[in-house]
C-alpha cells in the first residue's frame, strides 16, 4: 500500500530541529524521512549523518541517501534510523547495489530502494523478493520545491 511520509531536506542544523519538532506534532505521523545529499549524486548538499544527534525513538526514521555509492551504514543506525533508502541510479552496477543492500541488512537496518522519475520500474524486478520498500520519486531528487512529475 502506498504511503506518504513527511521528508526533511535541510542544510541548517537549527532549521532541521525546527522541522522535526513541527512534523512530530502532526496527528498520525509515525514515520519521518531525512534526505541526505552529497553534491555528487545530486547537485546540492544537505546536513550529513555526522550533523544528526540522536533521533526521537517514538518515530520510525528513514534515511533517504541521495549519495553516490553510499557506505558506512552503521553511522545511521547509531543515531536512530530504522530504514536506509538508497538510489538504484547511485551505483555503478546492480552488483554494487546488492552489496550495499546486504551491508544495510548486516547492521540491522531495513534496506529500501528509490527510483528517479525517469528510471523504469521494471529494474526493480530483481529485488522484489528481498526488498519490502520502494520509493518512487515524483520529482527530480535533490531540492525541495522541484515540480511534480505527474507521469
Amino acid at each position: 500500500m502506498p504511503t506518504i511520509i513527511p521528508a526533511i531536506l535541510e542544510t541548517d542544523q537549527e532549521k532541521f530541529e525546527d522541522k522535526v519538532f513541527a512534523l512530530s506534532r502532526l496527528s498520525g505521523v509515525t514515520r519521518l524521512q531525512v534526505d541526505f545529499a552529497d553534491g555528487i549524486f545530486v547537485d546540492n548538499t544537505t546536513l550529513s549523518i555526522k550533523d544528526i544527534d540522536m533521533l526521537n525513538p517514538e518515530f520510525q526514521w528513514e534515511a533517504h541517501l541521495m549519495i553516490k555509492s553510499p557506505k558506512d551504514f552503521l553511522d545511521y543506525k547509531m543515531v536512530g534510523f530504522n530504514t536506509i533508502i538508497v538510489h538504484y541510479e547511485a551505483f555503478g552496477s546492480e552488483q554494487e547495489l546488492e552489496e550495499a543492500l546486504e551491508a544495510i541488512t548486516s547492521v540491522g537496518l531495513q534496506p529500501a530502494i528509490a527510483l528517479n522519475p525517469e528510471t523504469p520500474v521494471s529494474v526493480l524486478r530483481y529485488f522484489t523478493d528481498t526488498i519490502k520498500q520502494f520509493t518512487i520519486l515524483s520529482v527530480q531528487p535533490g531540492r525541495q520545491g522541484n515540480p511534480f512529475i505527474s507521469e
